[in-house]
Formats: structure tokens, C-alpha cells, sequence
């Protein structure tokens, strides 16, 4: 298996799963989604619930994730940067769902530097994908015969 591979199941499972369940459990135990920052998540809850909440994180970060994934697979030059979204979006994945489960066990979520949890993790994304980015090299020149 491709490591590109690895790096989107890893994404998927923290990213979009971990993050789905830890947010549901946040959810049972505070007994409102009024700490969510996402107003897209709050909209989406508020017209459909749960099912909205979960359709529309599985949407937007499918989207996203596969976006990343082709940049890796069909684009040479941008194959660094593609890793860096996945690979931020599975740090980001498990720093936000760890912080929502936090919640249950210290009823708070995690904060660091006066910044929540969702900030901390588009930040992570972010500095991933620039770091993938500075990381990318350009296509070797073709020699004309």
C-alpha cells in the first residue's frame, strides 16, 4: 500500500470519524452543541440534529480530504503538499477529538494560549500544508531530442 494511502485512512478515521464520535459524546454529556465554533456545524445541527451534524462534517472534510488526496496522487509537483493536509488533518483530527472528550473527563476542552481547540487545529492544518508546500520541488525539465 502507497503511504499516500495511509495518510488519507489516517485522516479519515481522525479527522472525520474521531472527530464525529468525540463530538457526539461531548455533545450526550454538556447536552447542547453550543460550544461548537463551526457555525456551518451549529446550522446544520440546528436545522437537521444529529443527522445534519453528521452528514455535513462527512461532506465538507470528504471533500477536503480527497481533494488532497488527488493533489497527492495526480500531481507530482504538489504531492508534499497534499501530505501536508492529510497530515495535518490527522494531527488536527486527534488534537480536537481528544480535546472534546476532555470535555467528559475535565469539563473543559482544551485550551492552549488562549486558543480553543478548533483555532489550535486550523493552525496545525495550515502550518502542515505550508511546510508540505515549502517542502514541494519542481518537475525535473524535459530535454528535447
Amino acid at each position: 500500500m502507497k503511504w499516500s494511502r495511509y495518510l488519507l485512512v489516517s485522516a479519515i478515521v481522525f479527522y472525520v470519524l474521531y472527530d464525529i464520535v468525540s463530538t457526539l459524546a461531548a455533545y450526550n454529556f454538556l447536552g447542547s452543541f453550543e460550544y461548537e465554533k463551526s457555525f456551518l456545524i451549529k446550522a446544520a445541527y440546528d436545522v437537521a440534529g444529529v443527522p445534519g451534524f453528521i452528514t455535513l462534517k462527512i461532506v465538507m472534510s470528504a471533500a477536503a480530504i480527497s481533494a488532497a488526496y488527488l493533489l497527492m496522487e495526480h500531481y507530482t509537483r504538489l504531492r508534499a503538499f497534499g501530505a501536508g493536509i492529510l497530515g495535518g488533518a490527522t494531527v488536527a483530527g486527534f488534537f480536537v477529538g481528544t480535546s472534546n472528550f476532555n470535555i467528559l473527563l475535565n469539563g473543559s476542552s482544551i485550551w492552549i494560549l488562549g486558543l480553543d481547540s478548533g483555532t489550535i487545529a486550523a493552525i496545525i492544518i495550515v502550518v502542515s500544508a505550508g511546510a508540505g508546500l515549502l517542502m514541494s520541488r519542481p518537475e525535473p525539465a524535459r530535454v528535447a531530442r
